[in-house]
């Protein structure tokens, strides 16, 4: 059984999770950064804009204003069929991606 590490609901009413398993043999392997498991919950809750994946239609991208002095990143968090699959930090918005929804 699978072990959902949070559950959050984002802006447009959509239920989103992040298991156990992506977050420890994904996320954290391939983006050490990306430690803290809330940051990943808070892009979902309240991101700053929500796209759709520039070439797996099905993927919504989150992202959400992250500062790290004296840089500005943005928080991605990619989601397929309302599950978590990568969290990254970069530094500006994907061009190509299509703009769904944006505070």
């Amino acid at each position: 059984m699978e072990t959902h590490l949070f559950t959050v609901t984002d802006p447009q009413g959509r239920e989103i999770w992040l298991t156990e398993e992506c977050y420890a043999f994904h996320i954290l392997v391939e983006h050490p950064d990306m430690s803290e498991v809330m940051e990943i919950a808070r892009t979902i809750q309240t991101p700053d804009y929500i796209a759709q994946d520039q070439v797996d239609f099905v993927r919504l991208v989150y992202y959400r204003t992250y500062q790290r002095r004296p840089e500005r990143w943005y928080i991605k968090v990619v989601v397929e069929q309302n599950e978590v699959v990568t969290a990254y930090r970069v530094k500006r918005v994907k061009e190509g991606e299509f703009l769904l929804w944006q505070r």
